[in-house]
């Protein structure tokens, strides 16, 4: 079975949707043509060099990673006169797709958060803070009787109706309706100039709001009469939150100084850097993947005795000792490179459920650009 980009673009908007991103992220497609075929596919964090000549040698048509490759920097011109036109230059030259799942594979449940928030041994996890939650809106449309079933089940199929685990969620009313067919009209029931009084059901159910569209177009096309008459109204709860950085718990406190040494041995790191003082217990802990010390205030606020993150500066680390929360620095590459096999498997576990014949390899390149002497 033949493989596109596209569709993985679509397994990894089910890993990661991007309406989970943040509104300054440049996530998703950033080069390459969807219709391309796709057997082998190379998981990494970062587009550098490095890996796509990877990508190349193990002849990968596309590249998936979480740091986007055009993420800051505007690009007015693509030359070979610099690293990045070089790097656009080689993936097109050989055929080579990028795409980047950012803030988006940040946020969303399983994502980079929470993988570390699993490394470091955190129960009980809670998000730092909120950024997105599912909207929903409420569909109302009057059926004829004896057609209801055949509209639920296009709506429903069509994303309406899902209320947790549990799918199909309407509910219907009886009712009569009336109308009268004005002249030009092909009416499904009744006659032109004739009032029609009918026996309808009150069909209703919910539907997430970016669905909306869909489960209405599904609905008229299922839809007996040539009009139908339908409400669309916002409705007050919402879904289940997403949101940036994790807290929780370790099983019982520590010293800081062992917790940073449990986290520098699992993460592989040579060195570690850390803020405060090494004798504090440590019980809850906060963190966030990449450079997310501007979070460090927020999970002082909420009662973290400890803050994991990369990307640390001076004045970042004297303000987190004024506040009394610990912090440990464990590089922005470290925190975020745990996601590589973890995608690698969700692409791989997908291929399988689809039946793609299709390699996931991770990269084997070693991004970290810090050392030590």
């Amino acid at each position: 079975m033949s493989v596109k980009v596209k569709d993985i673009m679509g397994v990894m908007e089910q890993i990661a949707p991007k309406k989970l991103a943040e509104g300054w992220d440049n996530v998703g497609l950033a080069i390459g043509d969807p219709e391309r075929e796709v057997t082998k596919i190379l998981v990494a964090l970062d587009v550098i060099d490095p890996v796509v000549e990877e990508a190349k040698e193990i002849g990968a048509e596309m590249i998936v990673t979480h740091h986007p490759m055009l993420l800051f920097k505007k690009i007015e011109s693509i030359t070979t006169e610099n690293a990045l036109g070089r790097r656009i230059y080689n993936l097109i030259e050989n055929g080579i797709a990028a795409f980047s799942a950012h803030t988006n594979l940040d946020i969303v449940g399983g994502g980079t958060n929470d993988v570390l928030a699993e490394l470091a041994g955190l129960e009980n996890l809670e998000l730092l803070e909120e950024t997105w939650a599912q909207t929903f809106k409420k569909i109302v449309v009057y059926v004829p009787v004896g057609h209801e079933d055949a509209v639920r089940n296009a709506m429903c199929d069509a994303g309406a109706g899902h209320i947790g685990a549990y799918s199909h969620c309407t509910f219907g009313a009886a009712g009569k309706g009336t109308f009268l067919p004005l002249e030009g009209t092909n009416p499904f029931l009744g006659e032109q100039g004739k009032l029609e009084v009918a026996d309808e059901i009150r069909l209703e159910t919910i539907v997430p709001a970016e669905k909306v569209n869909g489960v209405v177009k599904a609905m008229l096309s299922a839809h007996p009469y040539e009009e139908a008459a339908y409400d669309i109204y916002p409705v007050e709860q919402k879904g289940k939150p997403e949101g940036i950085g994790r807290m929780g718990e370790l099983p019982e406190a520590v010293p800081f100084k062992e917790f940073a040494a449990m986290l520098k041995e699992k993460l592989g790191l040579d060195a570690i850097r850390l803020v405060g003082d090494p004798e504090k217990m440590v019980k809850k802990v906060g963190l966030c993947t990449g450079s997310g010390v501007s979070f460090a205030s927020l999970a002082a606020a909420k009662g973290c005795d400890a803050y994991l993150t990369g990307d640390i500066k001076y004045h970042e680390a004297q303000e987190s000792v004024e506040k009394g929360i610990a912090v440990v620095d464990v590089t922005h590459y470290a925190s975020e490179v745990l996601i590589v096999p973890v995608l690698q498997k969700k692409l791989t576990e997908a291929a399988k459920e689809n039946g793609w014949d299709i390699e996931v390899v991770c990269s084997k390149v070693n991004g970290q650009t810090f050392w030590t002497a």
